[in-house]
């Protein structure tokens, strides 16, 4: 059993809270908004702290989960450090690259950047596949979509802020799209891009365009959407003999599933198979799992803060690309200035 603690009482904060290990305990909690950390300790049975400070002293949890607006992630991340307790902080980590390379971490305190979807079991799955055939299958190209149907008011939101959100559409469901084709190709580099604030009336982009490459042929296509209406998931990869589709992340996103497309030698249409993944979405309590097993084993968790750095470069070449292709600043997302 390990004492977690948390830093941002909402729907994260309480999604992965619901999502311990066995045996583990939520013992702390904390939020800007007092009324929320109180309504969290009620029903986790933990106590909730006025300070930052207090919750660090008094709480004393041996793990901390950070699921904060974007603008507090990193400080939250120092906080921890400086205190010698491991972490889990909500992907993007930080608003920008600059902010992230300031958290200081000396003492190698274990720090774990959540990226919940690389713990979807159509992801397992798929890496396993694609890794088992990489020789005689390589993969050739991968096509990524992710949007949300947003909500009344959703542009005067958090996310809709730049000063706390540091981007738009692109740093909040982009991320996660860039993240799982990093894990296939690593090599991956921005060719070109295209963000727009197309329908909503805020600063940031409700819709992204991104196309990358790498030195050794792969390709990777993506499109996230604020304005998707329905919201939908999708990530294909396809190699010289197989397509992959994994569509789903179960909830609102309909059904995970990874069906299979194997292509026969004379053509024509392919073999089908198609694995259903039923019942709740378990992808936070196995990154949990991972986190708490790698703090015991004292060995590294799968997603460091080296991974979201990784993210928000592309990120941030993607912005750039996108200012710099559509000639007028007022085409491209108003915050942004290169």
């Amino acid at each position: 059993m390990m004492k977690w603690g948390v830093i941002g009482c909402g729907v994260i904060g309480r999604r992965r809270g619901e999502a311990l290990p066995n045996g583990s305990k939520i013992v702390a909690c904390y939020d800007v908004n007092e009324s929320s950390a109180q309504s969290y300790a009620k029903d986790f049975e933990a106590k909730a702290y006025s300070s930052l400070e207090e919750f660090f002293s008094k709480g004393a949890p041996e793990v901390v989960i950070i699921s904060t607006v974007n603008s507090a992630l990193a400080p939250c991340v120092q906080a921890c450090v400086n205190h010698g307790v491991a972490c889990i902080v909500e992907k993007p980590a930080a608003r920008s690259l600059s902010e992230l390379k300031t958290i200081k971490n000396s003492r190698n305190v274990p720090v774990k950047v959540g990226f919940n979807h690389r713990f979807h079991p159509a992801f397992k799955d798929l890496l396993d596949l694609i890794r088992a055939s990489a020789d005689a299958d390589p993969v050739m190209y991968i096509r990524g979509r992710y949007g949300n149907g947003a909500r009344v008011g959703f542009d005067r939101e958090w996310r809709a802020n730049v000063e706390i959100a540091g981007g738009g559409e692109l740093l909040d469901q982009g991320v996660h799209l860039i993240d799982l084709a990093l894990q296939i190709c690593p090599a991956l580099e921005v060719s070109s891009a295209l963000c727009k604030t197309q329908y909503w009336d805020m600063p940031v982009d409700d819709n992204s365009w991104a196309l990358m490459s790498a030195p050794t042929g792969e390709s990777f296509s993506m499109q996230v959407s604020s304005t998707e209406w329905k919201n939908e998931f999708q990530f294909d990869v396809y190699t010289r003999k197989t397509k992959y589709v994994w569509s789903g992340l179960g909830r609102s996103y309909g059904p995970e599933k990874l069906t299979i497309y194997r292509m026969k030698p004379e053509m024509g249409p392919p073999d089908v198979e198609e694995l259903n993944y039923d019942g709740a979405d378990l992808s936070w309590l196995k990154e949990n799992e991972n986190f708490e097993q790698a703090i015991i084993s004292k060995d590294k968790a799968w997603g460091s803060l080296e991974d979201a750095a990784a993210c928000l470069k592309r990120v941030e070449d993607i912005y750039q690309k996108s200012f710099q292709l559509q000639g007028k600043p007022a085409d491209h997302p108003k915050w942004w200035q290169g």
